[in-house]
């Protein structure tokens, strides 16, 4: 019985001891907790996930390698995020896609002409965002998960093959936009240079699909939804304030 007592006394003893401990690193990571505010730049690649393109792209619906083209495209992004917990952080996140892709078509009519056909894609986005900051390993290197939700707004100018005002074969030029909610996850690692400079990559899924196109002052119900999802490859660097 003596000896049951004397363990159950070290074993209360180590169990304080051990919550003191804890509550000093804890208290030495708050303490740590001193740039705030994180800035961040990036710019990579991106691949859009559709498949198809609507009916309203007349370029695209007619020639597949060029709406394959069309599928890769350059995305630049910034993120800002205020660091209310070590590990967790809120903000905005804010980017931009552009994919333009050209061909030559060559109608058949007399006299013989060739046009220059292009669609020149642009995607911006711009919501809110919650950041999770995993722990630092190898002295230097941080991952990280965001998530984001907010609006996304889309356009395409089209230069497309017809016929004028005059009846004769020309290049149309339109432009149609769309908008709708959007909203990504993306996985990142940081590498730190020093307190307050770090370079990185991240890697993503972000988009929304576009049901109404306006070309004009027309508005147009797609009979197939515009798929605006894409993966997203980029590097950047990172201030912290």
């Amino acid at each position: 019985m003596r000896t049951s007592k004397i363990t159950f006394k070290i074993i209360i003893v180590l169990s304080i001891l051990f919550c003191s401990v804890n509550l000093t690193a804890q208290e030495k990571n708050s303490n740590q907790l001193k740039n705030y505010h994180n800035f961040a730049l990036d710019l990579g690649y991106a691949y859009r996930l559709s498949s198809e393109p609507n009916e309203m792209f007349v370029n695209q619906t007619s020639n597949s390698d060029h709406y394959k083209s069309l599928r890769h495209g350059i995305q630049i992004g910034f993120s800002y995020d205020y660091l209310i917990k070590p590990f967790l952080g809120l903000g905005f996140k804010t980017s931009a896609f552009n994919s333009s892709h050209s061909f030559t078509y060559t109608p058949n009519i007399v006299p013989k002409q060739d046009f220059e056909l292009k669609d020149d894609e642009y995607i911006f986005y711009f919501g809110p965002s919650i950041k999770y900051i995993f722990p630092t390993f190898f002295d230097k290197y941080n991952l990280y998960a965001r998530g984001t939700f907010g609006y996304l707004s889309f356009r395409n100018s089209e230069q497309a093959y017809g016929l004028n005002q005059a009846s004769q074969p020309s290049t149309i030029s339109s432009v149609y936009k769309g908008k709708n909610i959007g909203w990504g996850l993306d996985l990142g690692l940081d590498y730190s240079i020093n307190d307050f400079l770090s370079i990185g990559c991240n890697a993503g899924f972000f988009g929304a699909s576009i049901t109404k196109l306006k070309a004009g002052e027309e508005t147009h119900s797609l009979n197939k939804k515009e798929n605006l999802y894409r993966l997203d490859f980029t590097i950047g660097a990172r201030i912290r304030l």
